[in-house]
């Protein structure tokens, strides 16, 4: 009786390992200890708290029509093209300080929650409302690649985010090097943007950007 109750524990505490994502096989990606289990508990971790894969996010059907209307900044998001990039960046601390300088920069650009805005019209006109200020400019969006070219409301010729609607949230997203670009445009370089740099390093796969809600 004993025994049989004792393999009765080890199968149930494997049980619960496996479901809470241990267990399996995790990404090719080098942690210190080289063990592929714990790089792959790593990138779940990370990207459920920190950062989403782009390929959720892309998976998602978005049309015109769901981003029309007024959508309020609420935080920066990052988002991964593969497991494997956040097993680069070598943990979720080193992600969560690449998030904290963004929202950092982000915020002396005047994105503040709850008041930035940005507004869809359905003939292709678009309005960016921050630090009290309102910027006019205008907008095409291909829902097969996700793209979205907005010129003029972000005080630059043009930029081209990917844009994604997943229930009442929008995720507007860039490459790493495009948004540091905008963001220099946009206002003189400062310690935040020159540690955001330092810390992006040659991550390719690392997209950056912010989380809007209706």
């Amino acid at each position: 009786m004993k025994k049989n109750f004792i393999a009765a524990a080890l199968v149930s505490a494997s049980l619960l390992f496996a479901g809470c994502g241990f267990g399996t096989t995790g990404t090719t990606g080098a942690l210190p200890t080289g063990n592929t289990n714990q790089t792959g508990a790593l990138a779940q971790a990370g990207t459920s708290v920190l950062g989403t894969l782009m390929s959720s996010i892309l998976g998602n059907t978005t049309t015109k029509n769901s981003i029309v209307g007024t959508w309020t900044y609420s935080k920066p998001k990052i988002a991964f093209e593969s497991q494997n990039i956040l097993a680069q960046i070598g943990s979720s601390v080193a992600s969560s300080k690449i998030e904290s300088t963004l929202d950092k920069q982000l915020k002396k650009l005047g994105f503040q929650a709850g008041k930035t805005t940005l507004t869809f019209n359905n003939d292709g006109s678009c309005t960016l409302v921050r630090s009290g200020k309102s910027f006019p400019g205008t907008y095409t969006y291909d829902a097969k690649s996700s793209l979205m070219t907005i010129t003029g409301a972000f005080g630059v010729t043009t930029i081209k985010p990917t844009v994604n609607v997943m229930g009442n949230e929008l995720y507007m997203m860039f490459d790493a090097d495009k948004l540091m670009s905008a963001m220099n445009v946009l206002a003189s370089a400062t310690s935040y943007t020159s540690t955001l740099s330092n810390l992006l390093g040659n991550y390719n796969g690392l997209k950056l950007g912010w989380t809007m809600t209706r």
